[in-house]
């Protein structure tokens, strides 16, 4: 199980003699390293977990080294992308990225056509909206296609509820910063941000210009400099309000890429960034970001339960402890899943390229938080062929870190999520509850959770019984609702 106090720092996979994992579900590693993919499975820390190194950290949409310590020197400029990323990472070259940036070009000018022609159907302004159609068959049928990136902040607003949530306490943002002028802010809190604001985005020149070099003091965590960026001082006063107004999470690593993306792309609206970063974190990712990261453990049993039963030939390949130690031989998590931790609390920033971020983003904010479920599945069901082909344990977990970094084709991997045949669209919103609620039943009892056999998440020690029928019943409740709803 995942534990908050250095989340994850030191999981590096151990093999016995007959080559297979022996790495439990109890590990340790910094959510710095879970965004970067460091720490597993490569060489252990040379340092302990809590001592503060000069390390060098990995930024985790290129993969680029970004001292902690050690002043930079200003760069050249370098090719970027539409949004202020660079373009070139570990993974991608500049010119398979060019290659890819010119056809989805012209998919972003037919989208953006289609969109202007829905909002005018609708009696929306296309300058800068602020108000998008209600939500439909239709609706959702093209925010799976993209929303127009100069729109993308205000839709995902919108469609999450933030107007509702704002006018119900609209001096909330502004009463919180207050109190944390007036020392509500937690030293441990004010730390960890400080010392997480110039690690965010360093490859984006909306938080790190080229002609601005981070400073010494600035990797410290000292405090405001003059050197900062407008938007780093947004992202503080963000992740401080937050921390302030959620003492059951405060502040935990992953946090800042959220927030800063949402401040990217909602116009650095510290109150709008603010009110999204909260929903995030109540209801699509509920304990995720908690003290005890009973959210995170409880999603990746869901997560691998789902594996084993729409993708049964992958999961015979990550199942590394089948029939260890569990009532009626029930398998627990295999060590992979700690490489899909991540996924969820970073809601796939660093793990995919961003365009592909900002489409799974586009459906979460419309569609709920089974939209990262799917998402996962389809990582996997993309990756079916190289997996198979390798039987080294140590190596599928390397595979399952680094190949979706190099999948650049958004609309390719959103093809294979939502596709009618094989796709994942019948993972509805109340199967991924039920088993959330299953996972929360077994952590209270003190169950280590598995992926059960029967589309049940479960913990060591539970009755096998049919969790397939209600999985079926589910599926079918939503066949039901969508033929209600066509043609809206």
């Amino acid at each position: 199980m995942l534990d908050r106090k250095s989340i994850l720092v030191d999981a590096e996979p151990q093999f016995d003699k007959n080559n297979k994992p022996t790495l439990s579900l109890s590990h340790n590693r910094t959510s710095t390293q879970i965004l970067a993919g460091r720490g597993l499975p490569d060489a252990p820390l040379s340092a302990p977990p809590h001592a503060v190194q000069p390390t060098s950290v990995l930024s985790p949409v290129t993969d680029s080294p970004v001292s902690s310590i050690i002043p930079l020197p200003p760069s050249k400029p370098v090719p970027r992308d539409r949004y202020g990323f660079k373009k070139t990472s570990l993974h991608i070259s500049v010119q398979d990225y060019d290659a890819w940036e010119k056809e989805y070009n012209v998919h972003l000018e037919r989208r953006r056509g289609k969109w202007d022609i829905l909002m005018k159907q609708f009696g929306y302004t296309t300058e800068n909206p602020t108000r998008f159609p209600t939500k439909s068959e239709k609706i959702k049928r093209y925010v799976r296609k993209g929303i127009p990136p100069a729109w993308r902040g205000a839709a995902w607003f919108w469609y999450a509820g933030g107007p509702k949530k704002l006018a119900e306490d609209p001096g909330l943002y502004w009463n919180l910063l207050k109190q944390v002028n007036q020392g509500a802010l937690s030293d441990n809190d004010r730390e960890h941000i400080e010392r997480d604001l110039n690690r965010t985005f360093p490859d984006n020149d909306r938080f790190k210009p080229d002609d601005r070099p981070t400073t010494s003091e600035q990797s410290r965590g000292v405090g405001e400099t003059e050197n900062e960026t407008t938007m780093i001082k947004a992202l503080r006063r963000v992740l401080q309000a937050f921390a302030v107004h959620n003492p059951s999470i405060g502040y935990c690593q992953s946090l800042n890429f959220i927030a800063g993306l949402l401040l990217l792309f909602l116009d650095e609206d510290e109150e709008k960034a603010f009110i999204l970063l909260n929903v995030v974190t109540t209801e699509h990712l509920p304990g995720t970001h908690g003290v005890a990261l009973e959210g995170a453990n409880i999603d990746i049993a869901v997560l691998m339960t789902s594996i084993r039963e729409s993708l049964p030939s992958i999961w015979a390949k990550l199942d590394d402890k089948p029939g260890t130690p569990g009532a009626g031989g029930v398998p627990r998590l295999p060590t992979v899943s700690l490489a899909t931790t991540a996924w969820f609390m970073s809601l796939f920033v660093g793990t995919l390229p961003i365009e592909c971020v900002l489409r799974v983003w586009d459906c979460l904010f419309f569609e709920g938080s089974k939209t990262l479920f799917r998402v996962a599945l389809a990582i996997f069901k993309s990756s079916e062929t190289t997996i198979k082909a390798v039987s080294d344990p140590m190596e599928i977990f390397q595979l399952v870190q680094s190949l979706p970094r190099g999948m650049l084709d958004a609309n390719a991997l959103m093809e294979t999520c939502f596709r009618k045949r094989g796709g994942f669209g019948g993972l509805s919103q109340d199967v991924v509850e039920k088993r959330r609620e299953e996972g929360r039943v077994a952590t209270r009892n003190g169950r280590t959770l598995t992926a059960g056999s029967n589309g049940e998440v479960r913990g060591r020690g539970d009755t096998d019984v049919s969790g397939r029928r209600s999985f079926m019943r589910a599926k079918s409740k939503t066949r039901f609702s969508r033929r209600q709803t066509k043609g809206a």
